[in-house]
């Protein structure tokens, strides 16, 4: 019930003011009519309120408090006869939730219908995080004047609560706790934005550990995690913090983003790392000392860059020279570097995608995403995700993320999306009127939202092939920061208004924000699978999805769960109100066109 409350709050609550003040309206008249005597309507108004089982606060234009329900007197722990005739400054101050600054101008807020997040605070002291709506009223109805605001308050505490708490998911890396890969590209994205308005230089470093590999093979996966949080703690004390970035890339990578440096003190600041770490730093681990080096390269970051994909690659092309040159030094990114060239020329990932794109050696599989209520878990299947795979020249497949990278890191999603979408709807076209209408995820990346041209290049194929768009559904999964919301929420609800759906991929993690959540208008939220995989021994996954759970029901959004691997998942996840599962313990992926003979 309170679930219901709160997602409907707005409607409700304006429902119930009309309600309540035609009632109010009604009564008032026929009594004045009946007896020419009774209460004021502003008296009348103060018993309506009471019964509204929120805070509402009544001020006139001059900040003189004339009213508070009673749900508002607990909140200001104050009595309406104490308070009542007083500056309501002096008995509570409102402050953004957003910018941290005073909210003082209540008529300007009554001129819009939306709710301000905000908080209220008592003596500088918060005790309430709320949506805050301001309704202008007359305090003489028969003068129609607008002196008096109504203040009404939605608690959002445990709402933002959880936000922060997912944010910290998103953005951190756990087992360093540094900024995560998406944070990083955030950052890269700011920073070449402040070059390309006000000309600032800055340095993105990219370094990593020489003798991790050796260490982690054999030593173990303990030591392993152990130098990295050393080696993490060392980067975060090298750096000033208040305007440098530093980050965790992957294993044994990490990422620094030197902010508005010289180009002399951002190379001091790289050498000092490199010397403290090669002079300095001792890895013990079970008595023994171990050597530990690092290498790295760097790129400028000025107004001429242009993708925080090519300064990730540039930089980890340089670091890895800098390894090939025998480790234990830094490599500045040079175009004009022979070294650069030919690492450049021979990228061997790159090489395969470009020859399986022009040999079309890629082939589209499916996994069912199954409802999993009893009842309709033995249903067959009707709803999926598309997969892609490549092969080599033997026919052998290459794992997605070998190959997925190296797209993104090199601009070819776009490509490869576009390829995918053109090559569904194509076998699409076979698929018979029935019900239910089978339904088929396509993944798409950051890039191609951000990508102008693209919704009309998925209209074009949908309505040549003149297929059912209601079978198509289109999963966000973001490893690049989405940097045109605008143009993916047109995506979105152009396809949407034709009945396509949307998936939120890969939520609580990396890809998927719980700012994309509140900004996008999706169907379905996808669980990362990461706390599907472990959630019948790990206690901290299981509050995670079940808070993600009741986020998600809250907004009207049906819930699917990934990494569904066995009965036992299953039995838990309908516990707490998963709707779809995905995962070998449901149906491996195959082929789509093998998928799709039962639709035809």
């Amino acid at each position: 019930m309170i679930e219901f409350l709160s997602a409907y709050m707005t409607p409700l609550l304006l429902l119930l003011l009309a309600g309540v003040m035609f009632v109010v309206g009604f009564f008032l008249y026929r009594k004045k009519k009946s007896d020419g005597v009774g209460k004021s309507e502003m008296d009348y108004k103060q018993e309506a309120f009471k019964v509204i089982p929120y805070p509402i606060i009544i001020i006139n234009s001059n900040d003189i408090l004339l009213y508070i329900n009673p749900i508002a007197e607990k909140v200001l722990r104050t009595k309406l006869r104490r308070a009542i005739g007083k500056d309501y400054k002096t008995l509570f101050s409102l402050t953004d939730f957003e910018t941290k600054l005073s909210i003082n101008n209540l008529e300007k807020l009554s001129h819009s219908s939306d709710w301000k997040e905000c908080e209220l605070s008592l003596k500088g002291k918060k005790i309430l995080t709320a949506e805050m709506h301001v309704i202008p009223i007359g305090t003489d109805y028969s003068k129609r004047k607008k002196q008096s605001y109504v203040l009404s308050f939605k608690d959002i505490t445990e709402r933002k609560t959880l936000e922060a708490k997912l944010e910290i998911v998103e953005k951190r890396d756990s087992l360093t706790n540094l900024y995560n890969r998406k944070a990083l590209e955030a950052q890269l994205n700011a920073v070449m934005r402040d070059s390309r308005k006000h000309g600032a230089k800055h340095v993105f470093f990219h370094l990593t550990i020489d003798q991790f590999k050796n260490i982690n093979d054999t030593i173990g996966y303990t030591a392993g995690d152990s130098l990295i949080r050393q080696v993490a703690t060392l980067l975060r004390k090298s750096v000033d913090n208040s305007i440098d970035f530093v980050a965790r890339l992957n294993a044994d990578e990490f990422a620094i983003v030197l902010r508005e440096r010289s180009f002399a003190s951002a190379v001091k600041i790289m050498m000092h790392i490199r010397t403290t770490i090669d002079e300095e730093f001792r890895f013990v681990w079970n008595g023994v000392t171990y050597p530990v080096t690092i290498s790295g390269g760097f790129v400028l970051v000025d107004k001429k860059s242009t993708t925080p994909a090519r300064v990730l690659a540039n930089a980890d092309l340089t670091c890895s020279i800098a390894r090939q040159r025998g480790g234990n030094r830094i490599v500045a990114y040079r175009e004009d570097d022979p070294d650069v060239k030919k690492a450049q020329d021979n990228i061997k990932g790159v090489w395969n995608l470009k020859q399986a794109f022009k040999d079309n050696r890629f082939r589209l599989f499916a996994q069912p995403i199954h409802a999993l209520a009893p009842s309709k878990y033995a249903l067959p299947f009707s709803h999926y995700e598309v997969l892609i795979r490549m092969y080599d020249e033997d026919g052998n497949i290459i794992p997605p993320d070998e190959f997925i990278p190296v797209a993104e890191n090199y601009g070819m999603m776009p490509v490869l999306d576009r390829w995918v979408v053109k090559d569904v709807i194509k076998q699409l076209k076979a698929v018979k009127q029935q019900a239910p209408l089978p339904v088929f995820a396509i993944n798409l990346s950051g890039t191609s939202l951000d990508d102008e041209g693209f919704l009309a290049f998925v209209l074009n194929e949908i309505n040549t092939a003149k297929i059912d768009p209601r079978m198509l559904c289109f999963e966000i999964t973001e490893q690049v920061a989405i940097s045109n919301l605008d143009l993916a929420e047109k995506f979105i609800d152009t396809l949407r208004e034709m009945g396509s759906s949307f998936s939120l991929d890969d939520f609580g993690t990396g890809v998927s924000s719980y700012g994309y959540l509140r900004s996008l208008k999706v169907d379905y939220l996808k669980i990362d699978g990461i706390f599907i995989k472990d959630i019948l021994t790990d206690d901290v996954a299981r509050a995670m999805v079940q808070s993600i759970v009741q986020v998600g029901h809250t907004m009207g959004l049906k819930i699917i769960a990934e990494y569904v691997e066995n009965d036992e998942i299953i039995e838990l996840l309908r516990l707490i109100s998963i709707d779809y599962g995905q995962g070998y313990g449901i149906s491996k992926p195959e082929p789509l066109d093998e998928m799709l003979k039962i639709h035809i």
